[in-house]
């Protein structure tokens, strides 16, 4: 009898272990799972953006600066690594005012450009830390970052229509870039990343302030025209409602729940 009772308790403390461990694992089932799948990010973009090339020689940093707006997107891979897409429409401006024996031309001298400008990127992030915006208790909250891509823009004419170079004021243009940033993100609330970032877009085209001679005395970097960006973003990280399957094993379905309501109501 005795023996019989042991075998007895053996059995129900296998029978019962499972369950009592099973507890825990789902609860770190259930938060991976909804870690994992919460990957896609919506926000906007905001900030200053400059050109360097011609006009500005000596590439100075937010010269003529003008503001500029647009949406985001960004999907994490993993900890480390991001894709991230921007939209944005801007006006890009300079003046060849204050530069002496350039330009040559006597209508240039007084030359200045404004042109409205809609560009697109395409982007690798890359974390220098690994970075969650779920779980802000992993202290997993900022990060430095690198980014690097491809971009397309595409500049309308200029607005002030000069009348002594119509023929390419009134031109529009189109011209891949490529884009290089390096910025932070930091995580200041459950789900919103508050982002920084400076960043370059290498152009392969010289007409963005009409001007497409090459100046080796004041350009001696390139000859191309680049435009420089420094902005900020804020960002949310979409909830994926699916339900992790760790837990559906153990959710009551509701065809059992309207029966068991049923039961209790006495009808």
């Amino acid at each position: 009898m005795k023996m019989y009772s042991f075998f007895k308790h053996v059995i129900l403390l296998f029978v019962l272990l499972p369950g009592f461990a099973q507890l825990p694992a789902q609860e770190r089932a259930g938060f991976e799972c909804f870690n994992n799948n919460d990957k896609l990010e919506v926000g906007l973009l905001a900030g200053a953006i400059y050109y360097m090339g011609d006009f500005n020689p000596n590439l100075i940093p937010l010269k003529n600066p003008f503001p500029y707006g647009g949406v985001l997107a960004r999907y994490n891979i993993f900890q480390y690594l991001s894709l991230r897409g921007n939209l944005a429409f801007a006006y890009i401006t300079g003046n060849a005012e204050g530069m002496e024996g350039f330009p040559f031309d006597p209508w240039e001298k007084n030359w200045e450009f404004m042109r409205p400008m809609l560009f697109f990127d395409a982007l690798a992030e890359f974390n220098f830390m690994p970075y969650n915006a779920v779980d802000i208790r992993k202290k997993q909250r900022f990060t430095p970052l690198l980014s690097l891509g491809v971009g397309a823009s595409f500049l309308f004419p200029d607005v002030y229509a000069h009348a002594a170079n119509s023929v390419k004021s009134n031109k529009s243009l189109f011209f891949l870039d490529i884009p290089v940033g390096i910025g932070a993100k930091w995580c200041f609330l459950e789900r919103f990343t508050l982002g920084v970032e400076w960043m370059f877009r290498i152009s392969f085209d010289d007409g963005i302030d009409f001007y497409d001679g090459v100046n080796e005395a004041h350009s001696p970097v390139i000859n191309n025209d680049w435009i420089g960006t420094l902005g900020v973003s804020v960002s949310y990280l979409i909830k994926y409602n699916r339900s992790c399957p760790a837990y559906n094993r153990h959710t009551p379905s509701s065809r059992y729940l309207k029966k068991s309501r049923v039961r209790q109501s006495g009808y």
